[in-house]
Formats: structure tokens, C-alpha cells, sequence
């Protein structure tokens, strides 16, 4: 997976901390001149592929989704060392559109403006299936076929919390070239093992991490912005994850996706082991405000839990804190009253009768008790995971306007 056996990571520390005034073009310059005095070799010649995170339609500064002019910077430079093809693609979440997403971000108009080329990976006609050796969930895959032709594959994530994997940075950001209905149907405690099979498909030569501004508290797509100032680039995912935990001081053994990765044999994930170049990040490392993970009195509704699934868990919370930001709540107690959900096996409810009459009552998700599932008086969301119908029907079920949804 990565250049030679030395696991490198370079820390690259901004002049300013006025978040207009950051030289990102120099910032990626910087970490390509350390990586190669450590004999890291950057390309210039033949086809790159460049995978920045852009899961939503929000900005960088929002602490959300990678800075476009990082991406035109790496453009920029790659074109004046000689490489004629440079593509960019991500597949964004909540099945929003990338045309859509890459636009709003601003990054569609920095590579136009660098010379490089959109490519939109959820187009079926920019797939192409391909085997998965040694794999015990899948015989194949659908990948976007430019980055399987690609001399260079180029990961550049954006370093924020995130609800379920503690932390989402460099390992996590192939998850965006997993297809979406496979992405939602594995989005259990297999996800971190499907995204290493991917990353061995599929390897990156080199890794960035915009951490000027991090993601703090309910991410990954409702953190809060802080500002860190540095850029992260390493030949190894796994060594660049655990140099990002640091920084934000999250424990690397909290981070399931870095560790499955590092058990299947791509990168190093002892610290001793790790040569970092430039910054020292315990000079300027952050105490940051991690995911709270509780639904109970968190909103004004009632909550039945069983056995946690993490699916339905992340397309309920989600939506959950962007009605809470919206004021969608109100919204919805004005018109139905106190509604009751219901998720996870083997959950119980002794107090239904009395629920039933708050308000509606939601049963989410295939592994629900069938009982609650059949009762004519619930509304029964079906799927494994339900994904984005959880959030669609409660609003129409809750009399929501289509203006007043969360996108």
C-alpha cells in the first residue's frame, strides 16, 4: 500500500489563523517538498485521481467538507510537474447529488480553474465491477473506473468527529467509493472491514488531511468549526489517521475503521513507529468536544432502544440535530403532538398504550420486534438499514412542509 516500508506523516502549519489569508497553495507545497526529502515519490507524469471528502453541499470553513483551494493547489502543482490527467470525484452522503454538492462547496469551480476534471462516480456509466480477493461479504464491487485506471490515486480528507467512528480522516474517506445502496446496507459493524477490503482495491499513493478548520462535537455533517491550522500528508492512511487522532487528542484505539485497516496489513498504527516531518502536533494539539451519543430526553419525543443498530442509529440521529438547529421539532409537536420511536431488536415498549396516544409512533427498521411492526396503530418503516426513508417519512407522517425538510 504505501511508498517503501517508512510510514511518514508531514505537519504543516499555516502562517495565520484568519482563515482568508491561509496560503493553501503553499501549504500543499510544503508537504510535498517534506514528504519527498523522505524519498516519497509524488507524481509527474501519467493519470491522477484525486478523492477530497464532499459529503454535503456545506463548506469547508463549515468544518464539513475539504477546502477547494487545497484541491486547486494540489492541481495546480501536479500540472506544472508534467501530470496531463488529474480527475476528482467523491460520492457525497444522504444520497444528495455530487453535481449538486461539488458546486455548492465551490470545489466544481477550483478544478475547472486548475484544469482538472469532475467526475461524477455515482453515474453507473462511470463504474465498472470488479472482484474482491480474499473478501467473506462480497465477490465484487462496483468502483469508479477512473480511479482504477489511475497511475495515482491521491486520498485528501477532511479531519472532523464523527458519531459512529469517533473520528472520520483518511481511512474513513473510502467509504465515498462504496456504492450508495451497498454503503447503506453495510452501514453496521461491517462498513469498517468492507471500506479496508476497498482500500486494498483500490490503494492510495499518497494522503492529505485539511485540518485547518476540524470538525468538532455532532459530526460529521453537523460538527462545529475550530480552527487547527495544518495540513497532514503521509504515503500510509492508517499512520495518518493516528497522527490526526493526536492532534485532537481522540485515543487511536477508539478508531475502528484505522484499526480494522491496520489488521488488514495497510498501514502502521504504532506511533513509535511513524516518522513525522515538520510540526510537532503536541505544540499545538486541540481538546475538542466529541459526539454525545444519547437519544434518551435528548428531543422532545419518545425513545425505545433496543440492541443498537448503527445504521438506523446515524439516520435518525442525523436528522434529529438538523430538525433541532431548524426548529423542525417545534414544527412537528405543533402538528402531531409528542411522537414515540421505536429501534433496534429486541426493543420493548411497557409503556405502548400510553405512547400510542401522544402522538404517532414510528417502528424503524427490519430488526424491530414484529409485534410492534404488524400493530395496525404504528407506522412501520421498513429496510435494513431504512437509510434515507427514516427521515422522509416521519416528516410526512409529521405533517411537515416540503420547504421546512431537512436536505
Amino acid at each position: 500500500m504505501k511508498q517503501n516500508n517508512l510510514s511518514v506523516v508531514s505537519i504543516v502549519k499555516s502562517e495565520t489563523s484568519i482563515y482568508d489569508e491561509v496560503d493553501f497553495i503553499d501549504m500543499v507545497s510544503q508537504s510535498i517538498s517534506n514528504l519527498e526529502s523522505k524519498g516519497i515519490a509524488i507524481p509527474s507524469r501519467g493519470k491522477v485521481f484525486i478523492k477530497p471528502n464532499v459529503i454535503m453541499g456545506s463548506l469547508a470553513r463549515e468544518s464539513i467538507t475539504t477546502e477547494p483551494k487545497f484541491i486547486y493547489g494540489l492541481i495546480s502543482l501536479l500540472k506544472k510537474r508534467g501530470v496531463q490527467e488529474i480527475y476528482v470525484g467523491d460520492s457525497p452522503a444522504s444520497y444528495i447529488k455530487s453535481s449538486y454538492a461539488f458546486k455548492e462547496t465551490g470545489m466544481a469551480q477550483e478544478i475547472k480553474r486548475a484544469g482538472g476534471e469532475f467526475v461524477d462516480i455515482d453515474d453507473i456509466s462511470e463504474r465498472v465491477e470488479i472482484s474482491i480477493p480474499d473478501s467473506d461479504m462480497l465477490n465484487t464491487i462496483s468502483l469508479p473506473k477512473k480511479a482504477l485506471e489511475a497511475d495515482c490515486i491521491i486520498n485528501f480528507a477532511k479531519l472532523k468527529t464523527h458519531r459512529i467512528a469517533r473520528m472520520t480522516c483518511c481511512v474513513k474517506n473510502w467509504v465515498g467509493f462504496i456504492p450508495q445502496d451497498l454503503r447503506l446496507a453495510y452501514h453496521q459493524t461491517r462498513l469498517p472491514k468492507l471500506v479496508s477490503e476497498v482500500h486494498k482495491v483500490l490503494p492510495e499513493s499518497l494522503c492529505f488531511a485539511d485540518a485547518v478548520i476540524i470538525g468538532e462535537g455532532d459530526g460529521p455533517d453537523l460538527s462545529t468549526p475550530r480552527f487547527l491550522g495544518a495540513l497532514l500528508s503521509s504515503n500510509d492512511p492508517v499512520a495518518l489517521d493516528v497522527i490526526a487522532a493526536r492532534l485532537i487528542n481522540i485515543d487511536v484505539n477508539d478508531l475502528i475503521f484505522t484499526w480494522t485497516a491496520f489488521l488488514d496489513g495497510i498501514g502502521e498504527i504504532d506511533q513509535n513507529k511513524i516518522t513525522i516531518i515538520g510540526c510537532n502536533p503536541d505544540q499545538f494539539s486541540l481538546k475538542i468536544n466529541r459526539p454525545i451519543g444519547v437519544l434518551y430526553n435528548r428531543f422532545p419525543c419518545n425513545i425505545i432502544l433496543g440492541g443498537i443498530c448503527e445504521g438506523c442509529f446515524a439516520w435518525f440521529m442525523g436528522p434529529a440535530l438538523f430538525w433541532e438547529r431548524d426548529s423542525i421539532w417545534e414544527k412537528i409537536n405543533k402538528n402531531v403532538g409528542k411522537p414515540t420511536f421505536m429501534l433496534d431488536f429486541n426493543a420493548k415498549d411497557i409503556n405502548f398504550e400510553q405512547h400510542i396516544q401522544c402522538g404517532p409512533y414510528f417502528v424503524i427498521g427490519d430488526c424491530t420486534p414484529h409485534q410492534y411492526q404488524n400493530d395496525p396503530r404504528t407506522i412501520y418503516i421498513k429496510g435494513c438499514c431504512p437509510g434515507p426513508k427514516i427521515p422522509e417519512m416521519i416528516l410526512k407522517e409529521c405533517k411537515v412542509n416540503k420547504e421546512d425538510k431537512w436536505e
